[in-house]
């Protein structure tokens, strides 16, 4: 018996003898990775691997979080980063090779991204009200609009929030899809009709979909009833290989657009747009043109629309 528990004695000795204390896993295993975010740095000495493990989490949070670069709380979560630990690997021949932890508590984070979450929400209630104070599809477009970067920088703190937090999941979740939802019904109960007319206006019709699309409102065809708002384009083409430069086949094409709002019977935008382009080949040629009118107007038709509905 005294034999077997010398033997398993020594066996436990050597296990330990044979693991390296000096690596940045085993000095991060020691932490519990779902209360603290640990990040590690290397460097000459102790103060370059602590300035680098710093710099490292800061670059961690970008990484995941690209728009974390635009809110400030960013340095608020640093400010409560400490390195805690900073060591030699002695294993090592190069003496000037240091490593650093650095430590962030993520109860210490999520509260500190709780206080503009609280107070974006605390905005985006109010404008809420005004938007459901209403039943007039256009009343309160102005509202919607503005709830528009509260929004955004909302979703960034979630994101950051989700990121660091111990259940990696967000806070307040369903009151903040809550207002995200009020406003997209908002945007998306404004029906435009959409008429293109002219030859190759398949093109131009599906950009300018795309893009009223992604402002959120509603793309009806010409015969829906219940459209609010209309965009019209008169599609010209020229130059089927009437100009040839270098060898191409040049096409040039033009579109005449009308914003129109039909509750009022009012047009509130005219503008044209031109563009032309050279290939090889002339229906090449007349499609990138048409792409082409088709990017532009479909820029200034989401400016002019939401310059028109943040006045309703």
């Amino acid at each position: 018996m005294k034999k077997i528990t010398v033997l398993l004695a020594a066996l436990g000795l050597c296990a330990c003898a044979g693991v390296n204390k000096n690596t940045v896993s085993y000095q991060m295993g020691k932490y519990d990775q779902k209360a603290y975010y640990v990040v590690a740095g290397e460097g000459a000495d102790k103060e370059a691997a602590s300035a680098n493990a710093l710099a490292n989490m800061r670059q961690s949070f970008y990484q995941n979080v690209p728009d974390a670069k635009d809110i400030t709380q960013i340095n608020d979560i640093m400010a409560n980063v400490s390195v805690d630990k900073v060591w030699r690997d002695k294993s090592s021949k190069d003496k000037k090779n240091y490593f650093a932890l650095a430590v962030l508590k993520r109860q210490t984070a999520e509260l500190i991204l709780q206080v503009p979450a609280n107070a974006l929400d605390a905005r985006l209630g109010a404008l809420a009200s005004q938007l459901q104070a209403t039943d007039d599809k256009f009343a309160g477009l102005r509202a919607a609009f503005a709830m528009e970067p509260l929004i955004k920088q909302r979703n960034v703190v979630q994101d950051l929030y989700v990121f660091v937090s111990e259940e990696q999941s967000g806070y307040e979740t369903q009151r903040f899809e809550n207002y995200k939802k009020l406003y997209n019904d908002r945007l998306a109960s404004v029906k435009v009709a959409a008429v293109v007319r002219g030859e190759e206006n398949a093109v131009l019709l599906s950009l300018i979909t795309d893009a009223v699309n992604q402002m959120g409102l509603s793309v009806v065809g010409p015969e829906d009833s219940s459209a609010m708002l209309s965009v019209e384009a008169d599609a010209q083409v020229d130059g089927y290989g009437s100009e040839r430069l270098k060898g191409l086949i040049w096409a040039s094409t033009s579109a005449a657009v009308s914003l129109r709002d039909l509750q009022a019977g009012t047009t509130f935008a005219r503008f044209n747009v031109y563009d032309r382009a050279g290939t090889g080949r002339r229906a090449d040629s007349l499609r990138k043109s048409m792409e082409g009118v088709g990017n532009k107007a479909s820029s200034e038709i989401v400016k002019r629309l939401t310059e028109y509905l943040k006045t309703k």
